[in-house]
């Protein structure tokens, strides 16, 4: 994002939380992460609190789109390294970077050579590029956020989908492979590439949170919230009819 993209207005943020909630029959909140970088600790607001216990990036984000809280998190909060290093707040372990967690440790690859393969393809930040993660609903989010995180339906994510092409056109090409889904699918990935992702879960993410097996992840970069929600006033409308 450049400098003017970032510049966005808090309180049209929380109306436009609010405003998805009632056009998607969100169960929960929209999730908005944001990465600081080091030197801009003046991002994190004044007062938020810090989170009190370790947890997975995949369970802030899913604990906050049901319970509303907000928090800020470091490395150490972090129980899933590699859920961290997609983040930026670390460096990847050598047993996930070399395909071996995921070939001997997961059984997911028949050798650690495919298992490499697929990890060389996850996308993930800079090691040690972010040193705090914020974790907020959209509708209360008192910051600018990089990503907002859809937990969803199918039919949920088909409606943003046509919400976010609305106005411009276009087509969502997702990016996935059933690994580092909420971390990198959903907030790496969309940074890098300043573009929505919708992404399936992994295993981890579906262990460890309460994800429903009907729900997947669609995540939008927040420049893109006002033109989605315009987008799906009229997208919703037409479908009441």
């Amino acid at each position: 994002m450049t400098e003017n993209q970032n510049k966005l207005d808090q309180k049209d943020l929380n109306a436009y939380g609010n405003e998805f909630k009632t056009l998607l029959g969100l169960k929960g909140s929209a999730v908005a992460v944001k990465l600081v970088e080091p030197g801009k600790e003046s991002d994190i607001p004044a007062g938020m609190n810090k989170i009190d216990r370790q947890m997975r990036h995949c369970q802030m984000t899913d604990y906050v789109r049901r319970t509303g809280e907000s928090f800020s998190t470091t490395y150490d909060d972090h129980q899933c390294k590699g859920g961290a290093a997609a983040l930026g707040l670390g460096v990847l372990p050598d047993k996930v970077r070399s395909g071996q967690f995921y070939c001997d440790g997961l059984h997911h690859f028949k050798t650690v050579e495919s298992a490499k393969k697929t990890v060389d393809l996850i996308t993930f930040l800079g090691p040690n590029t972010r040193i705090s993660a914020l974790y907020a609903p959209l509708e209360s989010v008192n910051y600018n956020p990089d990503v907002v995180i859809f937990i969803c339906n199918p039919k949920q994510a088909m409606l943003l989908t046509q919400g976010y092409e609305y106005r411009d056109g276009g087509r969502i090409e997702a990016a996935f492979s059933g690994k580092q889904s909420v971390c990198s699918d959903a907030v790496a990935h969309v940074m890098k590439t300043n573009k929505p992702n919708m992404t399936i879960g992994c295993s981890g993410s579906r262990s460890y949170t309460k994800i429903t097996d009907d729900e997947l992840l669609f995540s939008i970069p927040a420049k893109d919230v006002e033109k989605t929600v315009i987008g799906l006033r009229s997208i919703v409308g037409e479908n009441k009819n």
